[in-house]
């Protein structure tokens, strides 16, 4: 449980999975964005998404998040988990793009400049 504490997470019981009576160290959300992070590494090099559809994967988590923090809606845990998955997706695959580019650009400096 210090881990998910240590990234961040709320933990609470009711927003997160429970496995044989044992909770998950971080929520339903938290959840799906480590998961999707993890995906996302793995896949990013064969599935190149463009940033703007990467902010259009995570508009779904914004938009759940901000309707249950202002009590509008309460989601499920599902709901949260599947944007977190969108989330973290999309996240992870900004800055990997953002990583990329930078790399090619200080790569670019680099063999010009030799």
């Amino acid at each position: 449980m210090a881990l998910g504490a240590h990234l961040g997470c709320h933990q609470r019981a009711d927003r997160s999975f429970i496995f044989r009576n044992y909770q998950f160290p971080v929520c339903a959300r938290c959840t799906g964005i480590i998961v999707s992070t993890i995906i996302a590494w793995i896949t990013y090099w064969k599935v190149k998404l463009k940033t703007p559809i990467a902010v259009l994967l995570i508009i779904p988590m914004a938009i759940d998040g901000s309707v249950q923090y202002f009590k509008h809606i309460e989601s499920d845990n599902k709901r949260r988990f599947i944007t977190g998955l969108m989330g973290g997706y999309g996240t992870t695959t900004i800055r990997l793009n953002l990583y990329t580019w930078v790399f090619r650009y200080i790569k670019s400096r680099v063999i010009k400049n030799s």
